[in-house]
């Protein structure tokens, strides 16, 4: 049960850049601002690229070494 879910939160978080693109399609398709949408998702994306480092940093922090290197 275990390889079953770590399949499928692999390919969800692997899938999540299509969803970006379909939405990034579909909105500007519908509100006709492109440049708007893309600034939008640009910030979106540094936002979470931040986030996530930031995450990244706290558990590294947080988790002793030993445990890292294993």
């Amino acid at each position: 049960m275990d390889a079953v879910l770590n399949s499928f939160i692999l390919v969800f978080i692997g899938e999540m850049g299509d969803k970006t693109q379909l939405l990034s399609l579909v909105l500007v398709s519908k509100f006709k601002r492109p440049w708007t949408i893309l600034l939008g998702v640009l910030i979106a994306t540094i936002a979470n690229h931040a986030l996530a480092a930031w995450v990244g940093v706290l558990i590294g922090n947080s988790v002793p070494g030993e445990v890292l290197r294993w």
